[in-house]
């Protein structure tokens, strides 16, 4: 992949993540140095970005912990085995072995000479935006939320180009409005929520709380997660909800049966307790009720289309009206939507206008 380039000029490769529903994976290569943006698998279990005839980099920066953005840390081999650059949160979730360097949460810092500067995603523990004192400045939002009751969000500076979550292309329902679709299902109850337990499922198990409710039932991976939100991850979180979360860890319990409001992972049944009881469950039992993105063939995917399983969006990506906001707050002249399909395209152009919107594979700037 290494290519001439006029001096001072930065590329940006479009790896992975752009153009349709896949892992994000993104390379810069600018003043000899290369530098790639997260390094995911899936949606899908087993899709995996293609860095075969990638070659050596000098770093790899990491956006957030969820798996769509550091699943393929078993492809650093393939690429040198370079530094990776994430929060202190982040870096600490890793597998062993990784050479860390750590990125703060909000605030000043360099990968290799180059300054950054990082805010909170209002997305995930530890989850932060990026920018690359790059030409006019580089933006890299990662996954991002300006919505959440519980993940704090910065927001970010000026920057002529940015690489933006557009997960949601068009949608712009706010969250008050998933809230308004979820209390039928909670009050029905026996209700399981299959979730992330370091991103959505704290949220929606905060708002069952602030919602009256005390019957909540969670999992192992929950309970940790509480756990560091209440301690280590505390800095990624909203004023004045750590207040919340200590009660939220007081209130909840363990899992034992169909009853309440039961929080569970993996989202999508592949693994986790809810690969368990997908199968305990299969036939009949409680309400199930998928609140992200479905990856095609999992269980989670199969009770859906059985009518087993019922979908309703909780926000965790920017609404149409937030990327806007954002584009004409950094005053970019370029964006690259990230993590939406190519179809998408055309609208937020439109959206956007009259800011240059793009998918090509290769962007020089």
């Amino acid at each position: 992949m290494r290519q001439e380039m006029r001096q001072g000029t930065v590329l940006l490769h479009l790896i992975s993540g752009v153009g349709a529903k896949g892992p994000a994976c993104f390379l810069i290569e600018v003043a000899g140095k290369r530098l790639m943006l997260d390094l995911g698998e899936g949606p899908p279990p087993g899709l995996f970005p293609k860095v075969d005839d990638i070659g050596p980099i000098d770093a790899l920066v990491l956006s957030h912990s969820h798996r769509d953005h550091v699943g393929g840390l078993s492809l650093l081999p393939k690429l040198g085995n370079p530094p990776v650059y994430a929060t202190d949160i982040v870096l600490r979730a890793l597998p062993d072995g990784i050479a860390g360097r750590p990125l703060p949460v909000h605030g000043r810092g360099d990968v290799l000479g180059i300054a950054v500067e990082t805010g909170r995603n209002g997305h995930a523990p530890g989850g932060i935006w990026l920018r690359f004192a790059i030409g006019d400045g580089l933006l890299y939002t990662g996954d991002f939320s300006a919505e959440s009751m519980l993940y704090a969000y910065d927001p970010p500076p000026p920057a002529s180009t940015a690489l933006m979550d557009c997960s949601y292309g068009g949608y712009d329902a706010p969250i008050s409005e998933c809230w308004g679709k979820l209390a039928p299902f909670v009050e029905r109850g026996p209700l399981l929520l299959p979730v992330p337990a370091n991103g959505r499922g704290p949220e929606i198990a905060l708002a069952l709380l602030r919602h009256g409710r005390t019957d909540i039932f969670i999992d192992d991976a929950m309970q940790k997660a509480l756990q560091l939100l209440g301690d280590g991850a505390g800095i990624s979180l909203q004023e004045k909800v750590g207040d919340d979360i200590k009660r939220l860890a007081a209130t909840v319990k363990p899992i034992d049966g169909a009853r309440g409001v039961m929080l569970a992972g993996s989202a999508d049944g592949t693994s986790g307790a809810t690969a368990r009881l997908f199968r305990e469950w299969e036939k009949s039992g409680p309400a199930i009720l998928l609140t992200g993105y479905v990856n095609p063939t999992t269980p989670a995917d199969l009770l859906v289309k059985s009518g087993r399983a019922q979908f309703m969006r909780w926000n965790v990506h920017p609404r149409l009206s937030d990327t806007v906001a954002l584009v004409q707050a950094t005053q970019a002249k370029t964006v690259i939507p990230a993590f939406c399909d190519r179809s998408q395209l055309t609208a937020l152009a439109a959206a956007f206008a009259p800011v240059r919107v793009t998918m090509d594979e290769r962007i020089e700037f």
